[in-house]
């Protein structure tokens, strides 16, 4: 039985009114910096086993751990 940990929207197409994040925000920024060399993987893996296996899908981990 899978955990309800909350997937990041992967949308291969587009929309044409709506930008990219990575389009307006500056990529030598230190969070962004910070952000990509993180294993996000192993804060998953961690984090996973506290998430319920019924209700609601709950926020994307990585989403969770950022906000700290």
């Amino acid at each position: 039985m899978q955990y309800m940990i909350g997937k990041s929207s992967n949308q291969n197409q587009r929309d044409l009114f709506k930008p990219l994040l990575k389009e307006f925000i500056n990529l030598n920024h230190e969070l962004v910096l910070l952000s990509n060399k993180i294993d996000w993987n192993y804060f998953e893996k961690e984090f996973s086993p506290l998430y319920s296996k019924t209700g609601k899908p709950a926020m994307p981990i990585r989403l969770m751990v950022a906000s700290l």
